[in-house]
């Protein structure tokens, strides 16, 4: 399913100008058609999963 860079910045909780850095730099999985840019939801998902990670605190140590 194609989605509109609206969609796509709503996703990730980003303003479209910061999507359209992303897509400049191609950092983003995209597709140009008749001049808009649309991204493939599942392409997109799964690029989220590729670049996030799990933040794990170590348990601090007194001295």
């Amino acid at each position: 399913m194609l989605v509109k860079i609206e969609e796509v910045a709503e996703m990730l909780s980003m303003n479209k100008n910061s999507i359209y850095k992303l897509i400049y730099r191609n950092d983003i999985p995209y597709t140009k058609i008749g001049g808009a840019y649309r991204f493939d939801k599942n392409k997109i998902v799964a690029w989220i999963n590729q670049n996030s990670y799990d933040m794990i605190k170590p348990k601090s140590k007194r001295l």
